[in-house]
């Protein structure tokens, strides 16, 4: 079941016999809010769907989900008896824009559980070593994060798990010890608001330029911490992408950096801004915003109406600047990482 959804006409249920396809569940509590389409099952045999707004999920997969119908009721849906569930266009679930998302950061390797993704590169970056947690694994929950402990343990990393909060899993996971190491937010914008709302605020003495591929440079100024050969055959893989650096200029000196790619989703074109950077010495002259406008340009250019990025929850500058340029929650996730799992 693919996230694009036609819509229907009004709320009612229908009902009919079971299909022979597979279907999948694309919604997650993190998606409390969002219009939702949910195919329910009952008595066994048949299915109706009931389309509205997610009003909660509490529980996780042995607890319930209560939908409101455009018309004011409310279905009370067992998660158990849910066979697939997807965000009603224009919008995109939480696991559909990580998928998104996913693809501007892809991982060098990939292996599904049920829907998880397990994704490795040689531990450069959580996003690209990290199961993504989505829908069902498939086996029970401890049993899933068994395998993952084990998949990570022949490539010689540590098991990390990327959670949307909330998550179906939160239960589970604080019982068998999967522990929160950090939290990141997701934010969106329409592509065009970011330009009209940084167009009128210049930098003075810097200019911009883009480059299709990051000089060494700029990759020490975005992550001077990681190994640069790596970090950039992470950036370089997607198939559309940019670079852009900001200098001084008088002197040249690199002052910023920043990055996007471009992909498609079920709802249209996203562009994906990352790596974000501001040399110490440059900081509030407007650089970043700077950057910022310039990577929006590319993605008008490209044909990305929506763009999206993603930022430590504790980092409240970077929050305060992106509110500023039109950028609004979509989602929060965590990375848990484990204690010790028998094998």
């Amino acid at each position: 079941m693919s996230s694009h959804d036609p819509g229907r006409a009004d709320a009612s249920a229908s009902a009919g016999t079971l299909p022979a396809a597979p279907l999948a569940v694309r919604i997650s509590p993190a998606d409390v809010g969002r219009r939702v389409t949910v195919r329910r099952r009952i008595d066994g045999s048949t299915l109706s769907d009931v389309v509205g707004h997610l009003v909660s999920w509490t529980g996780g997969w042995t607890g319930g989900l209560v939908v409101r119908r455009r018309d004011g009721s409310t279905a009370d849906v067992p998660a158990a008896d849910v066979v697939a569930a997807k965000v009603v266009p224009p919008e995109l679930s939480a696991e559909a824009l990580q998928t998104v998302a996913e693809t501007g950061w892809p991982p060098e390797e990939t292996a599904s559980l049920g829907d998880w993704t397990l994704r490795a590169t040689g531990g450069v970056t959580g996003r690209a070593n990290s199961v993504r947690v989505a829908g069902r694994p498939g086996v029970p929950v401890a049993d899933a994060l068994a395998a993952v402990h084990r998949w990570y343990a022949v490539r010689a990393l540590p098991p990390l798990a990327q959670v949307p909060v909330p998550s179906a899993y939160d239960d589970d996971l604080d019982a068998l010890g999967w522990a929160v190491a950090r939290r990141t937010t997701l934010l969106t914008a329409a592509t065009a608001d970011v330009l009209a709302r940084a167009g009128d605020r210049p930098a003075t003495g810097v200019v911009l330029s883009r480059t299709p591929a990051p000089a060494p440079e700029w990759l020490t100024l975005v992550e001077p911490d990681l190994d640069p050969g790596a970090l950039a055959r992470i950036l370089l893989r997607p198939r559309e992408v940019v670079f852009v650096e900001a200098r001084d200029a008088a002197t040249g000196a690199l002052l910023g950096a920043g990055r996007a790619s471009a992909a498609p989703s079920a709802v249209g074109r996203w562009a994906g801004v990352t790596s974000i950077m501001t040399a110490p010495a440059a900081r509030r002259r407007g650089v970043a915003t700077r950057v910022v406008a310039e990577l929006a340009a590319w993605a008008e250019e490209s044909g990305c109406p929506g763009t999206y990025l993603q930022v430590l929850g504790s980092n409240e500058a970077a929050l305060s600047l992106y509110a500023g340029l039109g950028f609004g929650l979509h989602h929060r996730y965590e990375y848990r990482s484990p204690g010790p799992v028998a094998p």
